[in-house]
């Protein structure tokens, strides 16, 4: 009974340091916004009688039908790329050529859905909006332990306020991968920064099976090694683990070899999503006024981002500015600025750096900009409008 009691009183020391006062905070400020967020959405959706979306030529095809207004709070959440993740959980990977189809999505976030399904009574997008918002509390509790670690000049609860008034928040509780890319991004980070590279490629390798921004973690993992081992490091077999960060994305494109028979299928269909590594300016000539809008808003998140990174590389960490420039870089190196805002959005040292923000005005300025947006992308999302 004694080894019990010892037993128990060990795993609750092992909570209690996890679930300190800052994260509990981060915790209840998350579920008040679930609470809040899906109450607006739910009544701007039932509220609003808006015109099919004009905004790009191609929208009419995807959409159709403008959809009907409804009280069901599940399928809010499916819009979109929604369609993809549940098609892949309910009927796996094909191919129609070379046009569009599901191979561009990355398998971790549907398998999961599949796995959760049971659970939700067989409705996969109760079963996708509930692993999303399983990972966003993963995710504020991982960047509340971070800031609180090695950020300890910044009140741990601020990044979190930040990540949940971004513009495109609404999509870390939608069926959609961001919450749990982002939760092992940071979950990465947070054991790279520690020092163990063993564990923080294994949670790279997680990511990188999720999206393929998850290969551009490797940044982070090389530089943190780097700058704990120095250069020398990586002639040693510390360095070998490492090697695992890049496997999730790896074994999707052996996937692709064996099913397929083409290791670079992901690259050829992802041509047809508009993500070609061809610069076209045409695409940043607006034809009507809802596309001027759509693409200055899209110019102005881009031009934020890469801001940010540069403030981030010199004044925050080197590891943290690199990962967000090369990771921007090689979004807009496709030649486009759409979904720009929740491409950025996962991109964690922005909230960092907003947190560190010590004007009174230039953090309000920041609160209302971002709450502002956020309102208009919610309702812009639950109408089927192009959203990021």
């Amino acid at each position: 009974m004694a080894a019990l009691l010892d037993m128990v009183h060990a795993k609750w020391e092992t909570v209690s340091s996890v679930l300190t006062p800052p994260v509990r905070r981060s915790l209840a400020m998350t579920a008040v916004w679930l609470v809040i967020i899906n109450l607006f959405a739910l009544l701007a959706f039932n509220r609003l009688n808006l015109a099919p979306d004009t905004a790009f030529d191609w929208i009419p095809e995807i959409i159709g039908e403008m959809p009907s207004q409804s009280w069901n709070l599940i399928n809010l959440h499916n819009r979109w790329d929604s369609y993809w993740y549940l098609d892949i959980a309910q009927n796996g990977y094909y191919t129609r050529g070379e046009t569009i189809s599901n191979i561009v999505f990355f398998p971790l976030y549907p398998l999961l859905i599949r796995l959760v399904g049971p659970l939700a009574g067989g409705d996969l997008v109760l079963a996708g909006w509930m692993l999303s918002c399983l990972f966003l509390l993963l995710t504020v509790v991982m960047l509340t332990r971070l800031c609180q670690e090695f950020h300890p000049d910044i009140d741990p609860n601020l990044p979190v306020a930040l990540l949940l008034i971004h513009p495109t928040a609404f999509f870390l509780n939608a069926v959609y991968s961001e919450s749990l890319f982002l939760f092992l991004s940071l979950s990465m980070v947070f054991w790279a920064r520690r020092g163990n590279f063993l564990v923080a490629s294994a949670w790279a390798a997680l990511a990188s099976a999720t999206r393929v921004a998850g290969v551009f973690l490797f940044v982070v993992l090389f530089i943190e090694f780097v700058q704990i081992n120095g250069w020398r490091g990586l002639l040693t077999r510390r360095v070998l683990p490492l090697a695992i960060a890049p496997l999730g994305a790896l074994a999707f494109c052996l996937y692709h070899w064996v099913a397929f028979d083409d290791f670079f299928l992901y690259l050829k269909v992802q041509t047809h999503f508009g993500r070609d590594f061809v610069m076209d300016f045409n695409d940043l000539i607006a034809h009507n006024n809802v596309e001027l809008a759509n693409t200055a808003v899209d110019l102005f998140y881009a031009a934020v981002a890469i801001v940010i990174g540069c403030i981030a590389l010199w004044k925050l960490r080197l590891s943290y500015g690199a990962y967000m420039l090369v990771s921007l870089a090689i979004a807009l190196g496709t030649g486009s600025t759409l979904a720009i805002s929740r491409y950025s959005m996962v991109l964690f040292p922005l909230y960092f750096i907003g947190a560190s923000i010590r004007s009174p005005v230039g953090r309000g300025a920041w609160y209302l900009t971002s709450t502002l947006l956020l309102a208009m992308d919610t309702i812009r999302f639950m109408n089927h409008y192009w959203t990021s």
